[in-house]
């Protein structure tokens, strides 16, 4: 009985050790795993993080980086026309021009906020450069209306 109770003892033991072992000494990420795939911080816009592993391995913000979220994809140019309301269904900007409704205004709705421009003057044109996030509701409410809808290439 003494040695089944010290063989239990002895199993229970080596499976306490086979947790904690991988636990503490299971395999890391590398660094590139962990997004730190920079060998230098020239060119960085934020400050740098260096990797826990590889101190020669480097995380931050470009100006390339930045740019290329906000770099506009007009190949995939969509139209949107008429007065309907319409969804955003990546992020980039709506770009357009509408005829003031009768000394009304001409304007666009995002989101039921409202921007753009009382002209006083029928037939004068309202014009807007919007940027806008996926899920966006938009709504131009002007007659006449000419807009589309450009995405972002940073878009995923």
């Amino acid at each position: 009985m003494k040695t089944l109770s010290i063989l239990s003892l002895s199993a229970c033991l080596s499976v306490i050790a086979y947790n904690a072992y991988s636990l503490t000494c299971g395999a890391q990420p590398s660094c590139s795993d962990l997004g730190y795939t920079q060998s230098s911080t020239e060119g960085c816009i934020s400050q740098a993080l260096k990797c826990p592993f590889d101190q020669n391995k480097y995380n931050c913000v470009k100006a390339e980086d930045v740019f290329y979220v906000l770099k506009l994809n007009w190949s995939a140019k969509g139209d949107i026309l008429g007065k309907s309301t319409w969804t955003a269904y990546q992020n980039g900007i709506v770009i357009g021009h509408g005829k003031d409704i009768t000394s009304y205004g001409a304007f666009i709705k995002i989101n039921g906020i409202k921007v753009g421009s009382i002209t006083g003057l029928s037939g004068q044109r309202g014009f807007f450069y919007v940027s806008v996030s996926k899920g966006d509701t938009v709504y131009i409410d002007a007659n006449d209306v000419l807009a589309f809808f450009v995405p972002y290439y940073g878009n995923s």
